[in-house]
């Protein structure tokens, strides 16, 4: 009984021990399972980039190897819109180039043009200078035909036509104005140029009129209306005022001999004076004129005759 107490109480206790050696293997072997999962989850951390402090290498270059394939990606965004910029310079560039070459042909065309237009300038301005000189030319010409016209070549004085165109002009229409017209003839003239040559005749022309001139003012007119024969305008002239002149003009044609080639020659003057009176007209006082003059011929030359006024004046006179 002893033996089996015994034998049971070891058995129970080796029962017991072996229990809790089974339990402590048990417990062991889940410790050791824990500590088994529990290393797997630290190992999986680890290779996840949990917070273990183990490194790994193949990690971290896929790490790397992630963010190179994004700054690819990226890098291949950007190169693709540089390649957009290049192209979009390069069109820029050749647009550039393009609008040079187009001003460099704008500004030579421009500086042949203003090489043409300065030519064309400078022959304008010799045209002009060439037309100024030919108009400058025709004036004069145009001045000394008139004179010509209008002046008796030989002796200076206005020409017949002339004369009459100022005594139409200037003899008076209303009354108060006061005008002496004078008609002149050179005494034996045709002596002159029989004697002498037609040379000597136009000395003594040319004295005369010098001497004329020499007691008239600017503002009479001395006319050659033909031959030796002369007519004078005096304007705002008195009748006595007119007479003092004539023979002024008598006097110093008489006193002046003419020098030619054959000696001095002595020429003596007729004149006939004609004063304006009221509605009497140019041709009535100029008839007048001549009648006197023809009378102071009569008289003895060398002599001025004053016409009687229209009223007084006998018929053949008149």
């Amino acid at each position: 009984m002893d033996d089996g107490k015994s034998d049971g109480g070891r058995s129970d206790s080796g029962k017991g021990d072996a229990g809790k050696g089974d339990a402590g293997r048990g417990d062991a072997g889940r410790g050791d399972a824990g500590k088994g999962d529990a290393g797997k989850r630290q190992e999986g951390g680890k290779r996840a980039g949990g917070p273990g402090n183990v490194f790994s290498l193949f990690d971290n270059e896929e790490a790397v190897l992630d963010r190179t394939e994004v700054m690819l990606t990226q890098l291949a965004a950007v190169a693709d819109g540089v390649k957009v910029l290049a192209e979009a310079y390069r069109r820029g560039y050749r647009e550039q180039r393009r609008l040079v070459r187009l001003s460099d042909r704008m500004q030579a065309d421009l500086q042949k043009a203003n090489k043409r237009l300065g030519e064309q300038q400078r022959d304008l301005q010799s045209l002009n200078e060439a037309l100024s000189g030919e108009i400058e030319t025709s004036a004069r010409l145009e001045a000394e035909l008139r004179r010509l016209a209008d002046t008796d070549p030989l002796t200076g004085a206005l020409a017949r036509r002339r004369f009459l165109e100022v005594c139409a002009r200037d003899w008076p229409r209303r009354p108060g104005q006061k005008a002496c017209l004078l008609m002149l003839d050179l005494d034996r003239f045709k002596l002159v140029n029989d004697s002498h040559g037609h040379a000597a005749g136009d000395a003594a022309l040319i004295a005369f009129v010098a001497a004329c001139r020499s007691s008239l003012r600017s503002l009479d007119a001395l006319g050659r209306l033909g031959g030796e024969e002369f007519g004078i305008l005096l304007v705002e002239t008195a009748p006595e005022d007119g007479a003092v002149i004539a023979e002024r003009i008598r006097a110093a044609v008489a006193a002046n001999p003419v020098f030619t080639e054959g000696g001095p020659i002595g020429i003596t003057v007729s004149i006939g004076l004609a004063t304006a009176v009221p509605e009497e007209n140019l041709q009535a006082a100029m008839r007048r004129a001549d009648a006197a003059l023809y009378a102071a011929k009569h008289g003895g030359r060398n002599r001025v005759e004053r016409a009687p006024s229209p009223e007084t004046a006998p018929e053949t006179l008149r």
